[in-house]
């Protein structure tokens, strides 16, 4: 990530110097100050018109914040770094880099919970960053004790501050993570030329403006389809497609298991390395979302995954009446940390989860999207 932060600081940088040379009327000789006169003149109405526009705010402010720091990552990856794509290789290599990424996005929002970390965060920007240490509720989500930024009835925190803390981070909830995902899940299972539209979140017009779904496939057929990201913009999509005779295709993002956060300990469970290095191998065939741990992965044996040693195993079951390894308040139906159960169960219960080695429990999930079946299946 580093490398990344310093390549875009250079960018900035390199685009400053000319400013600055130029703002200088130093650096210009009296047979040269015609360039400094042009150049100044047109940077003050430059500075005029962006003004009037308040454009500087949707470069970065409060407002809207965790959009636009989604919108530099989404840049970073769908606007420059796809260029790195050149083979088959490279496709697998940056379906990769892109679950990993995911699981850092995912990291990033231990600050839910964690009071220490949020704390550390927000003093960070505070110092860095004079606009975020003067904005109205900075103080007291820096002070602020408990979770927040989680569902209503999960949360200690007011909802203005609930309000505040999604601006800190880039698209809270899986927002971003869930449209980088969907990006790798088109590719992956090849339904045509991936358009990205999550950073033309509005078509415009001389006299009017359409809101594009966040994807357009072209399909090898010549078909062109609008993907949505998400449930609750039926409207905004059927309006997109009334306009422009596009069928848009919502992606159901709540079901889709890429996104489980521990009932427990609130985190969100990331991906997997057997995951990783399968979902991002294009020789094999992903017919299923689900993997059973006990089965199928290569990395750990049976006893170290039924003893909890990798982080990432999810526990999901049902109580079993003639199970009595089922018999705790975590075999609900729920996704958990399997850690996290064998963690908060007796050392009775904890002993027969870890010796009954349950298949059906110990599971984990690929990236998988419904919605777009019809164009799978072309």
């Amino acid at each position: 990530m580093e490398n990344i932060f310093t390549r875009m600081r250079q960018v900035i940088e390199h685009l400053e110097i000319y400013h600055k040379v130029f703002m200088d009327s130093n650096n210009f000789p009296n047979r040269e100050r015609f360039d400094y006169n042009v150049y100044s003149s047109n940077e003050k109405k430059f500075r005029e018109c962006l003004d009037r526009l308040n454009f500087d705010n949707q470069i970065y402010s409060s407002k809207e914040r965790q959009m636009i720091l989604a919108d530099f990552i989404e840049y970073i990856f769908l606007g420059r770094g796809y260029y790195s794509i050149r083979t088959q290789d490279n496709k697998s290599d940056f379906i990769r880099t892109i679950l990993y990424f995911v699981n850092l996005l995912m990291c990033y929002e231990v600050i839910t919970v964690s009071d220490n970390l949020r704390r550390k965060i927000l003093e960070e920007l505070g110092d860095k960053i004079r606009m975020v240490r003067e904005e109205r509720y900075y103080n007291e989500l820096k002070n602020f004790s408990g979770k927040v930024g989680l569902p209503e009835n999960k949360t200690d925190a007011p909802g203005y501050l609930n309000r505040y803390f999604d601006s800190i981070l880039p698209k809270t909830a899986g927002g971003l993570w869930h449209e980088l995902l969907v990006y790798v899940f088109l590719l992956r299972n090849n339904l045509g030329y991936i358009v990205p539209l999550l950073l033309s979140q509005r078509l415009i017009s001389l006299d009017d403006s359409i809101i594009p779904p966040d994807f357009l496939v072209i399909t090898h057929d010549k078909r062109i389809y609008g993907i949505e990201v998400g449930t609750k913009k039926e409207i905004q999509s059927g309006s997109f497609s009334l306009r422009t005779a596009i069928p848009t295709a919502t992606i159901d993002t709540i079901n889709s298991r890429a996104s489980d956060r521990c009932p427990i300990c609130k985190r969100w469970i990331p991906f997997c390395d057997f995951v990783i290095n399968r979902y991002s191998d294009l020789n094999i065939g992903i017919t299923k979302a689900e993997i059973k741990c006990l089965d199928e992965c290569n990395i750990y044996s049976k006893d170290e995954i039924s003893n909890g040693r990798c982080l990432y195993t999810k526990y999901s079951r049902g109580r079993a009446q003639s199970m009595e390894y089922t018999h705790h308040e975590y075999a609900n139906g729920l996704h958990y940390h399997y850690k996290c159960v064998l963690e908060n169960v007796s050392n009775d219960m904890k002993s027969k989860i870890i010796e009954a080695k349950d298949r059906v429990a110990l599971k984990a999930h690929y990236p998988y999207y419904s919605g777009v079946e019809e164009l799978m299946r072309r």
